[in-house]
């Protein structure tokens, strides 16, 4: 299954534009935006993390094609396939993985969860972008959970 990494990575304090790193790890590769092998790919996580989770509710909601991700404020991009309810999730030319869409939004949203908290518990000024990652989440959960969208929610994490 498809995982999304977001980690801080910027001087403190931090506030909703700090840089950071976004990790993608699946059963056949994993990416990152830190300059492991390429020049670093920072980006702004915040608004990234909102762009991210934005672009998989856009994909579900057409219900098969294609969607891309970028980076806000780098060049770092995840493109995804949706195909007979299943997200192929792939940077480049390389295949991270292959995901029932239950648990690639799952997994999307866990991500943009934990750097919410993390950001809720450390950031004091410039918390505008916060409340954007924060109403994204809620408009989100409100898609995801009405009655016109038909994503098996029975291997959603959240609701064991």
């Amino acid at each position: 299954m498809v995982e999304f990494i977001f980690t801080v990575r910027d001087d403190p304090p931090e506030d909703g534009y700090s840089l950071g790193d976004l990790e993608v790890l699946g059963n056949s590769g994993s990416v990152t935006t830190r300059g492991l092998e390429h020049p670093d790919q920072r980006m702004m996580v915040y608004p990234s993390a909102a762009t991210l989770l934005s672009e998989a509710r856009l994909l579900a909601s057409r219900g098969k094609g294609n969607g891309r991700f970028e980076g806000y404020g780098s060049m770092f991009v995840v493109e995804f396939s949706l195909q007979k309810d299943r997200v192929a999730t792939r940077h480049g030319k390389m295949v991270i993985d292959s995901t029932p869409l239950s648990e690639f939004l799952c997994a999307i949203y866990d991500s943009v969860k934990s750097l919410h908290d993390h950001g809720v518990s450390v950031i004091e000024e410039n918390r505008k972008v916060l409340n954007v990652l924060e109403k994204e989440m809620d408009s989100f959960e409100m898609w995801r959970t009405s009655p016109e969208v038909r994503i098996e929610n029975s291997n959603d994490r959240r609701d064991r």
